[in-house]
């Protein structure tokens, strides 16, 4: 089977979803939909930009943490990061330690700009420091990143969908998507915030039932560090100063440092949870918990992967033939070790696109708010109409990813190179 085919079959014919793992994942579906129902229509107040992208500046802090855990943690990681610890062992996992010189520079530099200027776009600081024509290409080229990333983040699990249940890549798409666009829409970064965090709830589940059934085949968390050393899989402090090499701790911590300051630092999403909640000081406690959560969640993924190893350290199924492709590994895997216990590989499917949802509302309501500031409020800057244009936003840009998730299956190389980059 193809990475890049969307019309793949299962990877067991005895294996398939039954009526118990589509409720599953269409009650996180139905959930999603609900959240976004009762923040665009119950739970409604004075519609302005700021209640919009920022809550109106008073967001609670749980489901703040859990959207910038669950934007930063997508599906392409939960896929990715396991398959990545199988083939080349933990060398990966030296991230931990980027994620603590981050979280400072963070706390002690970035927060204290940001919160003191209160910007609906991070991008008028670049006006501010420079000239406009500098926030505008920052925005644009934004926009465009988000417009390849986000189809790939759909694509994946997609694709791990067809391969547990044999529906094309085609019909599972548009689904999913129009739902989270509906919930993006209507629920503005409210909606968002709780919908991610209830899906956060589903993928945490996933994993830790993957990780204890595991262990449990494998005869238990010494074990499987037995076999993963055996393997020579147990690797931190890989010095080779090399630059060519594939993964070694100086490779990763620092291509790993400007990564994540891109990304937990100035990207538009993340400063948008800095200054929706009430005091900076509120803004640190999002930050340090977010680092520590997508810590645990990044701990988590590589573990599976030395699950994994162990329980195919004697068989393994690239050499049989059973998987042809990377992103097979996992769903494979939970098939073999879940696929007697009815309702768990719905749940493991459903904790995969939740954490691609999550992603793509998050940037979808980061998106339209940028765009609006940066662009429509040049043209057009009446407040009274702010909320519907920025609604048309997110529905366009959603409209967009969907169309492109059906270019990205053709671009075998383009979606290798994006899934490594976000791990």
């Amino acid at each position: 089977m193809s990475l890049i085919n969307g019309t793949t079959t299962t990877l067991h014919a005895h294996m398939t979803f039954d009526w118990v793992e589509y409720t599953v994942f269409a009650a996180m579906l139905g959930l999603s939909v609900l959240i976004g129902m009762y923040y665009g229509f119950i739970k409604t107040g004075k519609e302005t930009v700021t209640s919009y992208i920022l809550g109106d500046k008073n967001m609670n802090i749980f489901p703040v943490i859990m959207s910038l855990i669950s934007s930063h943690v997508s599906g392409i990681t939960l896929i990715g990061v396991p398959s990545e610890t199988y083939m080349f062992g933990t060398q990966y996992y030296a991230v931990i330690f980027v994620n603590i010189i981050v979280t400072l520079l963070i706390v002690y530099i970035f927060i204290p700009v940001f919160y003191k200027l209160q910007l609906n776009s991070v991008y008028e600081y670049l006006e501010m420091r420079f000239c406009h024509r500098v926030r505008v290409m920052a925005s644009l080229i934004f926009a465009f990143y988000l417009l390849l990333y986000i189809p790939v983040v759909i694509y994946v699990p997609a694709l791990a969908f067809n391969q547990l249940t044999g529906y094309s890549v085609h019909v599972i798409t548009p689904i999913v998507s129009v739902i989270c666009i509906f919930y993006t829409t209507f629920g503005g970064l409210k909606g968002v915030s709780w919908t991610v965090a209830m899906q956060s709830i589903f993928t945490i589940t996933s994993v830790i039932f993957i990780i204890y059934i595991g262990c449990c085949n494998v005869g238990g968390f010494s074990e499987v560090f037995r076999k993963n050393e055996a393997g020579h899989r147990l690797e931190m402090f890989n010095l080779n100063p090399d630059p060519f090499a594939r993964n070694t701790f100086w490779t990763v911590t620092f291509g790993a440092t400007f990564n994540w300051l891109a990304t937990l630092a100035i990207q538009p999403g993340v400063v948008q949870r800095f200054i929706s909640v009430p005091t900076q000081r509120h803004a640190v406690q999002v930050i340090i918990w977010g680092a520590i959560g997508v810590t645990i969640v990044k701990s988590l993924t590589v573990f599976m992967g030395l699950l994994m190893y162990a329980t195919y350290s004697d068989c393994d199924p690239f050499a049989t033939g059973e998987v042809e492709k990377s992103s097979q590994l996992l769903p494979f895997y939970v098939l073999d070790i879940m696929g007697d216990y009815r309702g768990l590989t719905g749940l493991f499917i459903a904790g995969v696109f939740s954490a691609a949802l999550s992603t793509m509302s998050c940037g979808l309501n980061a998106a339209a708010g940028t765009i609006y500031e940066d662009f429509v409020t040049i043209f057009y800057s009446s407040e009274k109409h702010a909320p519907i244009i920025l609604k048309l936003i997110v529905v366009i840009l959603g409209t967009l990813c969907v169309t492109l998730v059906f270019i990205v299956e053709h671009l075998g190389g383009v979606l290798q190179v994006s899934a490594t980059l976000n791990y």
